[in-house]
């Protein structure tokens, strides 16, 4: 197959975050397809990655054979709400442009988000006749809705026809999670069209645990056997919540438990708020570290004793699929999650980790002084985690799904 992979913000093991993109499409190289993953410089315009071509709105590179085209487009999570919409748009326009004249491929893979990376494919399977497949990482418009970041009744309603539409028109829709299911399924879709294949784990990257961190110049208590260490190795959006973190560490350290510290990394809009929090209340037993490259975490997370993943106590939320709850079962470490999900789900029904109430920081707080000295069953928790990610979130073993996916959506288009 000749597959247009589009993904606004496709990273490659440099960057700081989720690289599913990177990954599938690598598998799909290696089993023989042609891959051209268009996309923005976002995350790409700071790699040691060498340019074969330039042109006056575009960059091209090749990734372990993935011929990606690169428009050039400004986006970080700093960016206010109408910055942020002009980068949507403008990537939006530019990638139809641009997809319009590459040459003909055989299937369109569009994941989201934003949602409007649905209109490329949408035109370009109106006027080339390509069948496109998208693939739903977040509901969209229901996010921002829930988060109180879209309030326009009538931007509401054209945005919710407008995921409709998008929906409708894919000739399979591929999701991240039960949630993101059901959630597509109450627009209207036939669970027939619908694929669930989650976020996954890249076992064979975290076999390697041994790279070096020196270049990193980490807090040397991150490496001591004295402390108990809990990461939450993500973004620092406003969905994650991070102040709840920030208040159970607040207890703690009112506790005196000096043995504890919490690590943050990445970066995103409210981390100078968290770093001013963690000021005016001396908290000492937080770390920021900066954003760390996913082919750092495995040698990080063998370090740490167990992860929290951290959203706000928003209902869609919960439907999430978190690239870095699926990174700790890949690392063999239990994790604390904190949405009534299907991650709670996970959690609990696998032994591989806790849930705590996300309205009650005093419950982690609580829970990080129980189990803190319980070593022996964090580590039984730790071989749960990666049996799980082993039995059923290897990347290989989903891969097999969306290509199969990919390979019904090319036979039925031929008829």
């Amino acid at each position: 197959m000749k597959i247009l992979y589009i993904h606004q913000y496709f990273k490659t093991r440099e960057g700081f975050s989720s690289t599913r993109s990177l990954e599938f499409a690598k598998l799909f190289v290696e089993r023989g397809h042609q891959v051209t993953m268009l996309t923005s410089d976002a995350h790409l315009r700071n790699s040691k990655l060498k340019i074969t071509k330039k042109g006056l709105i575009t960059k091209e590179y090749y990734v372990e054979g993935i011929h990606v085209i690169a428009i050039k487009n400004n986006y970080s999570n700093y960016m206010g709400p109408i910055r942020r919409i002009r980068a949507f748009l403008m990537f939006m326009i530019l990638s139809t442009f641009k997809g319009m004249y590459l040459n003909k491929h055989d299937i369109i893979y569009a994941t989201s988000t934003p949602l409007t990376i649905g209109i490329p494919a949408l035109i370009i399977n109106k006027i080339r006749r390509t069948p496109y497949v998208f693939e739903v990482r977040d509901l969209w418009p229901e996010a921002p809705i829930q988060m109180g970041v879209i309030k326009n009744k009538l931007i509401i309603k054209f945005l919710k026809k407008f995921e409709r539409l998008i929906y409708q028109k894919a000739e399979h829709i591929v999701t991240l999670s039960p949630g993101m299911t059901k959630g597509v399924l109450k627009t209207g879709e036939e669970e027939k069209k619908i694929t669930m294949i989650p976020n996954s784990c890249d076992l064979e990257l975290f076999n390697e645990t041994n790279g070096s961190l020196k270049e990193l110049n980490l807090d040397s208590r991150i490496f001591d056997n004295n402390y108990f260490s809990l990461i939450h190795p993500g973004s620092m959006g406003k969905a994650n919540g991070l102040r709840y973190i920030l208040e159970a560490a607040k207890i703690l350290k009112h506790r005196m438990e000096d043995d504890v510290i919490f690590i943050l990394t990445g970066d995103g809009k409210t981390r100078p708020f968290l770093e001013d929090f963690c000021s005016a209340n001396d908290l000492n037993n937080v770390i920021f570290t900066g954003n760390i490259p996913k082919e750092k975490m495995p040698a990080l997370l063998s370090h740490i004793d167990i992860t929290i993943t951290s959203f706000k106590n928003v209902p869609i939320l919960a439907t999430n699929s978190p690239n870095k709850f699926f990174d700790s079962l890949a690392a063999g470490k239990p994790s604390i999650v904190n949405s009534n999900g299907w991650t709670k789900d996970l959690v609990e029904k696998n032994n591989c980790g806790f849930y705590v109430d996300p309205e009650n920081p005093e419950d982690l707080a609580s829970l990080v002084s129980n189990i803190k000295n319980d070593r022996i069953n964090l580590e039984k928790m730790g071989r749960n985690a990666r049996a799980l990610a082993e039995n059923n979130f290897d990347r290989k073993k989903l891969f097999f799904q969306l290509e199969q996916v990919l390979l019904n959506v090319k036979k039925l288009s031929k008829r």
